[in-house]
């Protein structure tokens, strides 16, 4: 039985302080989309001292400091710019420390990160750049209150040859003396217009074999029915990455939606990302709440919060806001997204724990009115249930 409590609107914190303080679970990062504008901002210093020419990167610059008014094109033209600044061993160690601390700060108690192995003749190979970003994951857990894990990416638009090699290294983690048990999943992405994932499947079965867990980024644009029925049908997905166009109304999205449901497959929704990238006309008119409806696990996640200007309190607070989402809506996609982490059970355990106390904590600062501002639902009086109850 849940036990309720009635709070008045005055004793309710503001929602997006009320979003910056949940302990909140991070599952669809891409590394170098998550770098803040203050970090690119000092990679380009650095690649301007390196390069000897003081102002040579000043359109870069005016692009990033528009920070959240950016256009899609200046979007795709910070993702080429990122890429030529994460060119040296260093640079990954950097972005790595600085975007972990950044998700730490905003309240983030679990992160996947997710990033593609570059290989750059003469500066790294691809298992360089893949033990420096887990150096750097083991140093950042010393010192901040957030636990880490790594996806590696099979990019879909540099061909089947570079994914066979890209799982050949990371099963050489699996029992790696140093590093075994960070890297918990392959994540599928790249470019949607590029490649047929159906190609990939052969590789994706033998990941399962070897034990990872995969996401995989599906129907991400409407030219992607075809693979997107046949990767599912192999029940090789346990997770879904965007998944916008799982149900068009051509009918196709019907089938794919019993599947899912049947098998809770848990599926990664990053409103912004959607809404700027323009695969969605508004945050009005994103799938979340079709799937939410249906009590589907579903994980809120950022995608690129460097390039779109976003946080994980901030997607929250889009989601809360725009679909009108109670307490105990949020608490539920809080622990969700707890269920859909590719941890062991032993560790996911630590982390379900860790989040209910700290949503326990949270409501008992609102029930004692230590921090109030505006209401969550301000013609309302809510209904909370601890947190102890939601699993």
């Amino acid at each position: 039985m849940c036990t309720w409590h009635r709070l008045i609107p005055k004793e309710q914190m503001d929602l997006l302080t009320y979003c910056r303080n949940l302990p909140k679970v991070e599952l669809h990062a891409h590394l170098t989309g998550s770098l803040s504008d203050d970090t690119v901002l000092q990679l380009l210093e650095a690649k301007e001292k390196e390069l000897g020419s003081k102002n040579s990167l000043c359109s870069a610059k005016i692009t990033i400091s528009k920070g959240h008014q950016r256009s899609l094109d200046e979007c795709f033209r910070v993702f080429e710019l990122l890429h030529s600044l994460t060119d040296s061993l260093e640079a990954i160690r950097k972005i790595t420390q600085n975007v972990i601390q950044e998700f730490a700060e905003d309240g983030v108690r679990y992160l996947e990160l997710r990033t593609t192995p570059k290989n750059i003749l003469g500066k790294m190979t691809k298992k360089e750049y893949v033990d420096t970003v887990l150096e750097a994951m083991i140093n950042e857990m010393k010192t901040c209150r957030i636990m880490v894990r790594l996806l590696v990416s099979v990019d879909r638009g540099r061909g089947v040859e570079d994914a066979w090699s890209t799982l050949s290294l990371a099963k050489q983690y699996l029992d790696h003396d140093v590093f075994k048990g960070l890297l918990v999943g392959i994540d599928v992405s790249g470019n949607p217009n590029k490649g047929n994932l159906a190609d990939y499947i052969p590789i994706l079965k033998e990941a399962k074999k070897c034990g990872f867990k995969l996401a995989v980024h599906l129907a991400e644009v409407k030219s992607c029915v075809e693979e997107t029925d046949a990767v599912l049908q192999n029940g090789l997905v346990d997770r879904i990455g965007h998944g916008t166009y799982l149900l068009d109304n051509n009918g196709y999205g019907i089938n794919n939606q019993d599947m899912i449901l049947k098998h809770h497959i848990p599926i990664e929704i990053c409103l912004s990302s959607n809404v700027k990238t323009e695969s969605v006309s508004s945050f009005e008119d994103h799938h979340f709440p079709v799937w939410h409806a249906l009590k589907h696990p579903l994980a809120v996640s950022t995608d690129d919060k460097g390039v779109f200007s976003t946080t994980l309190s901030n997607e929250y607070y889009i989601c809360a806001k725009t679909f009108n989402l109670s307490e105990k809506d949020i608490h539920e996609l809080c622990l969700h997204a707890v269920e859909a982490t590719f941890l062991p059970s032993s560790d996911k355990d630590i982390l379900r724990q860790m989040v209910k106390d700290d949503l326990s904590k949270l409501m008992g600062k609102l029930f004692l009115g230590r921090m109030t501002t505006n209401t969550l639902k301000p013609s309302t009086v809510l209904e909370i249930c601890t947190p102890k109850e939601l699993s």
